[in-house]
């Protein structure tokens, strides 16, 4: 298994092999967000399917990557801001899902040369934008408790995220 999944994530731009990382470690914890869920309000957790279709988009960014690493790039955090938006509008602002837009931005900014920092801007700025579409967007599908349960789930799920970047990125800079 080690040996397929270091196939996978190899490219011989760093940046895209981090963004590889990413991608494949998104695609496979994206179905546990249910579970987390049910784990954390009980009734309800179903909603939380919304976040599965992103999984092959998430799957598809090394395969995308070995030909166009740019466009690889720009596909994780595209999707990963697209996430972010449809699982906050099913599930309510209140889930404080738009905390992950935080490790999107950092995606942004972490995954592109100077010579391109358009794309760095533009994803930052698609985030600032889906954080401001997002705010005030009320759910009913929980009561104020389980919400509270959920939006402390989501936070300390972007923590880890922004944790996890950081190790990459010095990973990556040190090769």
């Amino acid at each position: 298994m080690a040996g397929w999944w270091a196939r996978l994530v190899a490219h011989d731009d760093p940046l895209m092999r981090a963004a590889n990382v990413v991608a494949l470690m998104l695609a496979t914890n994206q179905p546990t967000y249910p579970l987390y869920l049910w784990l954390a309000v009980g009734e309800g957790w179903w909603h939380a399917w919304i976040v599965l279709p992103s999984v092959p988009f998430f799957a598809a960014v090394p395969l995308l990557g070995r030909r166009r690493p740019l466009l690889g790039r720009l596909l994780l955090a595209a999707v990963s801001i697209a996430n972010v938006v449809a699982s906050s509008l099913a599930l309510g602002s209140q889930a404080g899902l738009s905390v992950l837009l935080l490790p999107c931005a950092a995606l942004g900014a972490m995954l592109f040369r100077a010579r391109e920092r358009w794309a760095m801007l533009g994803i930052v700025g698609a985030s600032m934008v889906a954080w401001l579409a997002l705010a005030d967007r009320p759910g009913s599908l929980f009561e104020p408790a389980q919400y509270a349960a959920i939006a402390r789930l989501n936070a300390l799920s972007g923590l880890a995220l922004v944790g996890f970047l950081g190790a990459l990125v010095d990973v990556t800079h040190r090769q």
